[in-house]
């Protein structure tokens, strides 16, 4: 991945983190209508390219996400936790299996973290029910940003 694409990766996660904290719960009923928009957005180009049938799959889909996703925000949170709990999962164990031990002590840590806060945020996610939503939100956007904000060190730092 090219080190602009980096940067925008961790901007975006501190964009997220920031939206968490401010918007709360209405923040994944609003991504699903961004993600329904970009749906019938897609269905347009494919029809415009002569592709019909996905095209159709696309509106009917992006309509019933718009139409319907604000009540699908509970199955929404536990997609989104049990994605960020494999990822986390998946990159910390690729980073246990070809860790080197010649890096400094910050690095390692800082390298160790990112998946950490994935996992973190995936299992706070997971326990939405148990715990106040709000708090969920809140505590997901700071970590959100935590990790936003080590990413950006990471990747400016990287030779």
């Amino acid at each position: 991945m090219k080190k602009s694409e980096k940067i925008i990766g961790a901007v975006l996660t501190m964009v997220i983190g920031i939206l968490l904290i401010a918007m709360k719960d209405n923040f994944i009923g609003i991504l699903m209508s961004i993600a329904g928009i970009c749906l019938i957005v897609l269905g347009v180009i494919d029809l415009i390219n002569g592709e019909v049938p996905p095209a159709v799959v696309k509106f009917v889909v992006g309509a019933l996400v718009i139409l319907c996703g604000w009540v699908l925000v509970e199955a929404v949170l536990y997609i989104l936790s049990a994605i960020l709990l494999i990822f986390g999962i998946l990159l910390l164990y690729d980073m246990l299996k070809k860790k080197s031990a010649c890096d400094t002590l910050l690095h390692t840590v800082l390298d160790y973290a990112v998946p950490v806060l994935c996992i973190l945020i995936g299992g706070l996610l997971l326990c939405h029910q148990a715990l106040a939503l709000e708090f969920i939100f809140v505590a997901s956007g700071i970590l959100a940003l935590v990790e936003g904000g080590v990413l950006l060190f990471n990747t400016l730092t990287e030779e």
